[in-house]
């Protein structure tokens, strides 16, 4: 059975400049691979965007570290939607195109899931802005994109700082929600869930004077054992999801440093932290077979 792992060019062996993702794609796909052939399965990267590929030709597809789609969303979209027709896709396409856009949160917060005060505009613009300190009556607020990844074209903002410049501000649709000094302090918790089931988690720690936990930005991991608070958020947020993912990252912060709220629930391409759950594999690899009979 050839089961294929999406990345991207960028993130390939050879390649000059991978930087800190290069890395996480290497121990990543590495574990996957293991746990694959120790059941008699071929795992093989694929560059999500190569259009020779025949998809025809694999058992299964598996999103992995697709991590340019932000730059080519409806390219991205557009590619998995004929994967789909051609063999099975994990996630399933329908749960993934509900996950791209952060609009999903308002749907969590509406089923109950303890989630971060947060305000939806068409455009990044000053009055959406602005107006935000006020409504959210706060001094500092984070202003991201509403399809986006990594922290990309997401921007800190005090009341009385000028506006960024446009090419630092999402492109269109955002979402804004008053900066948490938790997250700065203390970091995010991510939790990760194979067919719902707890796995492991890790605790993300921002770079020295930064709120952002990527390792772009010098962000890095420690193992997390979560409390009973965060694992009751978190299995609140997978039961309220349309379907039941294969695989979902919960990504839990402090809202006053006490209670925890949701951030984000990533299932299209999470980083799985093979550091610190070496064996992510396994539940995730037979969950996939499961899936497949």
């Amino acid at each position: 059975m050839r089961i294929a792992f999406l990345t991207c060019a960028a993130l390939c062996p050879g390649q000059s400049d991978r930087g800190p993702e290069g890395r996480e794609h290497d121990l990543q796909s590495a574990a996957m691979r293991r746990e694959a052939e120790r059941r008699g399965l071929s795992l093989e990267d694929v560059i999500w965007d190569d259009p020779i590929v025949d998809w025809k030709s694999f058992d299964a597809v598996l999103v992995g570290t697709t991590w340019d789609y932000p730059q080519k969303r409806d390219l991205f979209f557009e590619t998995l939607a004929h994967i789909d027709t051609q063999t099975a896709l994990f996630n399933p396409l329908a749960l993934m195109q509900w996950n791209l856009d952060k609009s999903y949160l308002a749907d969590l917060a509406k089923k109950g899931v303890p989630s971060i005060t947060t305000l939806w505009a068409d455009k990044a613009d000053e009055f959406s802005i602005t107006s935000a300190f006020d409504t959210l009556q706060t001094d500092e607020i984070v202003i991201k994109p509403r399809i986006g990844a990594n922290a990309w074209r997401q921007a800190r903002l005090k009341r009385s700082e000028a506006l960024p410049m446009p090419d630092a501000l999402p492109p269109d649709s955002c979402f804004i929600q008053p900066f948490l000094s938790s997250v700065a302090k203390y970091g995010e918790i991510s939790m990760l869930y194979y067919d719902g089931a707890f796995s492991h988690a890790v605790r993300k720690i921002p770079g020295v004077g930064d709120y952002r936990v990527q390792s772009g930005y010098g962000g890095r991991e420690v193992d997390h054992q979560p409390d009973t608070q965060e694992r009751v958020v978190a299995k609140a947020a997978i039961s309220a999801l349309p379907t039941l993912p294969l695989y979902a990252r919960i990504d839990l912060v402090r809202e006053d440093e006490q209670s925890p709220v949701i951030m984000e629930v990533e299932m299209i391409e999470p980083y799985h932290y093979p550091e610190q759950g070496s064996d992510f594999a396994v539940p995730l690899v037979a969950g996939m077979l499961d899936r497949l009979r």
